[in-house]
């Protein structure tokens, strides 16, 4: 996506992380439940770095992003933390965590195999106590298209955008969805950029299966926002004594 390039810039006006406060703190309880001694904290694909903008205030974050550009943006946000560039699927850190935590950048991934590069990894990376959380956007049972807009001002710039998610062949395992973006520059010069993607959706059995035969326990915790309509799964995955 040109927003994760040549557009990274516009994501705080975007996305700003003051909008992640409510879900970083519903993500934390559930965290402190299943492992209330969280020190060490490893992100896979952490984007613009704004629920580690909260995380850290609890636990060491070390935060990993396969676009360079997205990591900028987070290393502006969040300067106290490690920050690594690397594809999720199979970049070492070099060192082992108490917690793996995969926001919607799993999303990107519309194959099992790949998946599951992603979860050995995540494996790798956790000591034998350590657990792994997961936030899929969205699985089978749960997809709804819909149709988003906002965005923000910050100084003299200015960012508003349309999106649009749609399921266009349900036997398959691809959401695609179209943006929009209006830009407006401290000169106040206008620009129209258009955006697209294709994300993967896969069930809750599925992702179940997934995580068993890569040595997990998957257990689903109801999230609600209160302002995100929908219904909305996160994933704990404990390791399962004695595999790997």
């Amino acid at each position: 996506m040109k927003l994760y390039k040549e557009l990274a810039e516009w994501w705080p006006l975007m996305s700003p992380h003051t909008e992640y406060e409510e879900e970083a703190s519903i993500f934390l309880k559930i965290i402190h439940r299943y492992h209330p001694e969280v020190k060490k904290a490893l992100e896979f694909g952490s984007g613009g770095g704004s629920n580690a903008f909260y995380f850290k205030q609890y636990f060491s974050m070390t935060l990993s992003d396969v676009s360079p550009e997205m990591l900028a943006v987070s290393k502006r946000l969040n300067p106290e933390c490690e920050h690594l560039q690397g594809d999720m699927r199979e970049f070492e850190a070099g060192a082992l965590f108490d917690l793996v935590f995969i926001h919607d950048a799993i999303s990107y991934f519309t194959s099992e195999p790949d998946l599951r590069k992603v979860l050995e990894n995540a494996k790798k990376h956790l000591k034998p106590d350590g657990i792994l959380f997961i936030m899929p956007d969205q699985y089978k049972e749960t997809f709804q298209s819909i149709t988003r807009h906002g965005g923000t001002d910050q100084g003299e710039r200015s960012m508003r955008y349309l999106e649009w998610s749609y399921d266009r062949n349900p036997d398959d395992h691809i959401v695609e969805t179209e943006y929009v973006y209006v830009l407006k520059d401290e000169d106040g010069r206008v620009t129209r950029e258009y955006d697209s993607e294709k994300s993967g959706l896969f069930s809750m059995v599925e992702w179940e299966k997934l995580l068993a035969e890569t040595g997990f326990r998957a257990i689903f915790e109801r999230i609600e926002f209160s302002e995100e309509p929908g219904v909305y799964f996160g994933i704990v995955a404990e390791q399962i004594s004695g595999s790997g």
